[in-house]
């Protein structure tokens, strides 16, 4: 009997270890890593941060994440893998603010028919407009001037600002208002 329940509980060990979610081959390792954000000194909430690494082998492992409501996000490889690998990276921030209606809420891949029209005559004669309210500098990784070093010593706790709101229209996300005559389905 203390055989079988070695066996099954030898079984159930190996089956644990077997579906546990590997890490992708070929992955260094990750060490703990935080940024604070911050904008003109206070805590930029919402911020997406993406690292762009200096070392060329580590351009596959896509490093970032978003600040809480301190400004602080602890960065993840792959969106899933907790750390981030060793290395100097330059470091970008956006983060947008919507202005009028509410933006609509795409219903997903398994949306009826009814629903998408639904969506796109929101999108089509809704008014809303989007800006970015961080510098353009810091938003893309040849003119961004923020940057980190991460060691697998440590501490990894990074504090960067971004300087004062800027206010600059995303044309290609806002939406003018449309009157129901101008409306165009989809398709048409």
């Amino acid at each position: 009997m203390n055989f079988r329940l070695f066996l099954v509980s030898g079984c159930l060990s190996a089956l644990a270890i077997g579906c546990s979610d590997p890490r992708p081959e070929g992955m260094p390792d990750l060490y703990p890593a935080t940024i604070t954000v911050t904008q003109d000194g206070s805590p930029l909430a919402g911020a997406a941060v993406t690292l762009f690494p200096q070392d060329a082998a580590l351009t596959r492992w896509p490093t970032g994440g978003t600040t809480d409501n301190s400004g602080v996000v602890t960065l993840h490889t792959y969106s899933t893998y907790p750390g981030a690998p060793a290395g100097t990276f330059k470091v970008t921030v956006s983060k947008t603010n919507t202005e009028g209606d509410p933006v609509p809420t795409h219903p997903g891949a398994n949306a009826t028919p009814e629903q998408l029209r639904d969506y796109d005559r929101a999108m089509k004669t809704g008014k809303f407009e989007v800006f970015q309210v961080v510098a353009a500098e810091h938003r893309m990784p040849n003119t961004t001037k923020l940057s980190v070093e991460v060691t697998p010593n440590g501490p990894n706790d990074f504090t960067l600002d971004v300087g004062p709101a800027v206010k600059d229209k995303q044309v290609n996300a806002s939406a003018g208002a449309r009157s129901a005559e101008e409306y165009r389905p989809m398709g048409e």
